[in-house]
């Protein structure tokens, strides 16, 4: 009797514990996005805004890619069909954290379809801008101290990507949000951030889409976000968005001091870029997460937070991505 006791007793701590395990998975892909839980004091930052980063047009050198179509395949109609239900969007396409929650009318699949997310091509300046909120972000071979062999290093290449391959003139910004006066600070990053990217978008109207690039983070024996394109191993990517929504007591509320005007807007531009994704390139993307906050995604309606791989992913991982993921942008702004 004392030993089936001591057996219930294990068996119990061992489902607690791998709860608590799946929990940390969950929460520790976005745990590196920081916002704060509660309003935030008044302060004043000390703004030391960097050169901008020219973008070297050359060919990019690793893989050779086909261009992505101009205009994508219709989806199957049986497919939208599946889109319609909740439940599918819910537990095929979204990821939804423990902290917030999706609420049916956030998602008018009908309507996002529809939707016109194309760019003027013929507006005179880039028409895209890539940041790093979080720019001391390192795959497994990089050297911190060379930016550029972190997620920086992607974001140059994804522009000279779109540029070269896809036409699109592409701003990097350089800047590091996430050090101050030297060191590492990854906590009022995105505090740091709003002014001067809103500065860069009002210097540069021509912009039209907004992409803040991370690399995410998990558990120290989490293996790396792995797929294989034509053969070529390349790091899976995920979209990130914040919904300005909040669980407390088990209540949703709104976080007011967040606001994002264009939260619907957002949605619609990672849900249209997931689904190209899964049509031309099956298994590069995982599903689009959603937390409780608002990050970087409220100064233009067409902006998307993208993680690329992990910090167990090597830098050639992450830039083998960038392919893809200019060809899918390409195909959904065309």
């Amino acid at each position: 009797m004392k030993k089936l006791k001591t057996i219930k007793q294990r068996a119990i701590l061992g489902i607690f514990l791998l709860a608590a395990a799946t929990l940390l998975t969950i929460s520790g892909r976005a745990l590196h996005s920081y916002e704060p839980l509660e309003p935030p004091q008044d302060a004043e930052y000390s703004l030391d805004i960097l050169s901008f980063s020219d973008i070297v047009f050359t060919p990019p050198p690793e893989i050779s890619r086909p261009f992505a179509p101009s205009r994508l395949d219709p989806l199957p109609e049986e497919y939208v069909q599946r889109l319609l239900n909740f439940d599918y969007l819910i537990s095929r396409i979204f990821l939804v954290d423990p902290e917030t929650i999706l609420f049916y009318s956030d998602i008018n699949v009908e309507e996002f379809l529809e939707a016109d997310l194309s760019i003027d091509y013929n507006l005179d300046g880039p028409l895209v801008l890539i940041f790093h909120t979080h720019s001391t972000e390192m795959f497994s071979d990089s050297n911190p101290a060379y930016p550029m062999t972190g997620i920086m290093g992607a974001g140059q290449y994804l522009a000279e990507i779109l540029y070269n391959n896809h036409g699109i003139k592409t701003l990097h910004y350089t800047g590091r949000f996430d050090v101050v006066d030297g060191h590492n600070q990854r906590q009022g990053s995105y505090e740091r951030m709003e002014p001067v990217i809103r500065q860069i978008l009002t210097d540069n109207p021509s912009i039209q889409v907004v992409i803040d690039l991370h690399r995410d983070g998990v558990g120290d024996h989490h293996p790396p976000f792995v797929t294989y394109i034509n053969g070529t191993r390349t790091a899976q990517i995920m979209f990130f968005n914040g919904l300005s929504r909040r669980i407390r007591g088990g209540t949703p509320e709104a976080v007011p001091w967040l606001p994002n005007p264009y939260q619907t807007q957002n949605l619609n531009f990672s849900f249209r870029l997931q689904l190209a994704a899964n049509q031309l390139y099956p298994d590069l993307t995982r599903r689009i997460y959603l937390r409780a906050f608002r990050y970087s995604l409220h100064m233009l309606p067409l902006s998307t937070l993208v993680e690329v791989g992990n910090q167990h992913n090597t830098l050639q991982d992450a830039k083998n991505a960038m392919h893809p993921l200019a060809n899918v942008i390409a195909a959904v702004v065309a």
